[in-house]
């Protein structure tokens, strides 16, 4: 199968950059699957699982929304946050996520739910994403 560059970058790091076979990627327009040769595009991301495939094996990030760039042979995410699977700790995302259910609870202005709500699908998506392993 012919491979493509994917590069992963947030503000902090490279958190991967490997010639890979495949991804699925979640876009503020639904789940896109992306190999070698794929048409030039730019997308937003929205906070979701990416699937990577090399050499016949997946493995999982999550990531927490940001912009998707596919030239020639590379992929480009641009994402806030890039976490490997292996890397997420579930227990820390249950505990986000019981935290932030109470906070949206208690508040009263929009601008302050939009933020927790946002928090709160970061930390259902790496609980989600962590449990895949």
């Amino acid at each position: 199968m012919s491979t493509f560059n994917l590069e992963i970058i947030t503000p902090y790091k490279i958190a991967y950059r490997e010639e890979v076979e495949r991804i699925i990627v979640r876009t503020t327009e639904g789940d896109m699957g992306i190999l070698a040769n794929h048409a030039p595009l730019v997308s937003e991301l929205s906070i979701g699982e990416m699937k990577i495939q090399k050499n016949g094996e997946v493995n999982y990030y999550f990531i927490s929304g940001g912009l998707l760039e596919i030239s020639k042979s590379k992929v480009t995410v641009l994402a806030d946050k890039a976490i490997d699977a292996k890397d997420i700790d579930v227990e820390e995302a249950k505990r986000e996520k019981e935290i932030l259910e109470a906070k949206l609870l208690k508040i009263k202005e929009d601008s302050e739910a939009a933020a927790i709500q946002r928090g709160l699908q970061e930390a259902l998506s790496k609980i989600q994403i962590g449990e895949h392993i």
